[in-house]
């Protein structure tokens, strides 16, 4: 498969063993967005809804997620931002930029997430009543 451009989402109680290339899969109840690596390449990416990792946006219509995506783990190292459903490729770091990135990345998971808890389950509540348990396909 080729590089995405554009995704669609889907709202899930829990992440499927088995993901379909293109699909941005979230379980908001438990904070997981899981995705097949948008390159092409069939690796399973993981990006965590935490304040010191990642945002998801939900618009009713679309969603992003920031910040970007770094797959620097992975032989592809793609690295991309996913803006109202569609994917905004950046360019690759230098191994300074990964590392400094990572630290900073630690001390703010580090941090309490108390603000966020409750941010997360007034947009599960959201979630339940807009789409009950089923997400845009």
């Amino acid at each position: 498969m080729t590089r995405q451009e554009e995704i669609e989402f889907l709202f899930v109680d829990y992440i499927p063993n088995e993901l379909e290339e293109g699909i941005l899969y979230i379980a908001a109840e438990f904070g997981a967005v899981v995705h097949l690596c948008f390159d092409g390449c069939g690796e399973r990416v993981s990006t965590p809804l935490h304040p010191g990792q990642w945002t998801l946006t939900f618009d009713g219509t679309t969603v992003s997620l920031s910040p970007s995506v770094g797959n620097w783990g992975l032989p592809c190292r793609s690295h991309y931002i996913i803006r109202r459903n569609r994917v905004v490729w950046a360019a690759d770091w230098s191994t300074e930029a990964v590392v400094r990135s990572a630290a900073s990345d630690r001390q703010a998971v580090d941090r309490p997430a108390i603000p966020r808890a409750t941010n997360r389950r007034s947009l599960i509540q959201i979630l339940k009543l807009v789409f009950s348990g089923r997400g845009s396909r």
